[in-house]
């Protein structure tokens, strides 16, 4: 077992002051087999236009993914909102004993493969119907043939892709980023008939947020990481998961206003 201190630390200035601002965060560790919260903190502040900064008020609940979710509403006018969320928390290696859904081998809007994807995974995993039982150890060795296909294949690059991009459309491109690698490599186990889902959280070290692939294996969700091409243990925290990056958005929210944003983020895992 090891333990690991987590910080995100997110602010939103805008150019002119908004109101009405509802907010709905994922930026807390999930509760799983693998990993257990020791303690945490989370803060939300806003800021007005006299340069005053106030705490607001944090509700707390889960989503249809048992994700945990913090939502809030300031009605005032403000000119910058800001998040800490820190705490600690104890892992094993990443493993999630359970069962898989169907809705995760079922294609989505993001992670619908297109024929090149089908052929493109047809070299590295014979498709075979979902209710054959594989060979022990073949799932593992299919997703992290895909997964060394995919990082072969994307290049990482930020400002070609957005939130809105499929999974078709980095492919065809070869170029994105984690979460485009994710969708990638979702759609490709799900072609094969391997049963795989969407997760993101905080890597070890410092950085921004990150996307990964959770895949089901013999009644075990694993957890790839095509990004950096390999099999995550320890280190990553998860907060949430989902069947694409739709369903897990970290920061989302809507307010009253024309202002342009100015996003800083900062994250920092540490083994303590």
């Amino acid at each position: 077992m090891k333990q690991f201190s987590y910080r995100y630390e997110s602010s939103i200035r805008f150019s002119t002051p908004v109101s009405a601002h509802s907010w709905l965060l994922r930026c807390m560790p999930r509760t799983e087999p693998f990993q257990l919260t020791q303690q945490c903190r989370m803060q939300v502040c806003v800021t007005f236009g006299d340069g005053t900064s106030l705490p607001v008020p944090v509700s707390h609940g889960r989503d249809g993914f048992g994700n945990a979710l913090q939502t809030g509403h300031v009605a005032r006018e403000h000119v910058c909102f800001s998040i800490i969320s820190e705490g600690t928390v104890r892992q094993t290696p990443y493993r999630i004993c359970g069962t898989a859904h169907g809705m995760y081998l079922e294609d989505t809007v993001l992670t619908q493969a297109g024929p090149e994807m089908e052929s493109f995974a047809r070299q590295h995993c014979r498709r075979m119907p979902v209710s054959c039982s594989l060979p022990h150890g073949a799932v593992l060795d299919r997703a992290l043939s895909l997964c060394s296909a995919v990082h072969g294949h994307m290049s990482y690059v930020t400002g070609v892709t957005t939130v809105t991009t499929t999974a078709r459309q980095a492919f065809l491109t070869g170029q994105g980023v984690c979460q485009d690698y994710a969708h990638v490599l979702i759609a490709l186990l799900r072609s094969c008939g391997i049963p795989a889902r969407y997760a993101c959280g905080y890597l070890s070290g410092e950085g921004a947020t990150h996307a990964w692939v959770e895949f089901f294996d013999e009644g075990v969700w694993r957890a790839l990481d095509p990004t950096n091409d390999r099999l995550l243990n320890y280190g990553c925290i998860k907060v949430a998961h989902g069947r694409d990056s739709a369903d897990c958005p970290v920061n989302r929210g809507v307010f009253t206003g024309t202002a342009a944003q100015q996003n800083t983020l900062v994250i920092k895992v540490e083994e303590v």
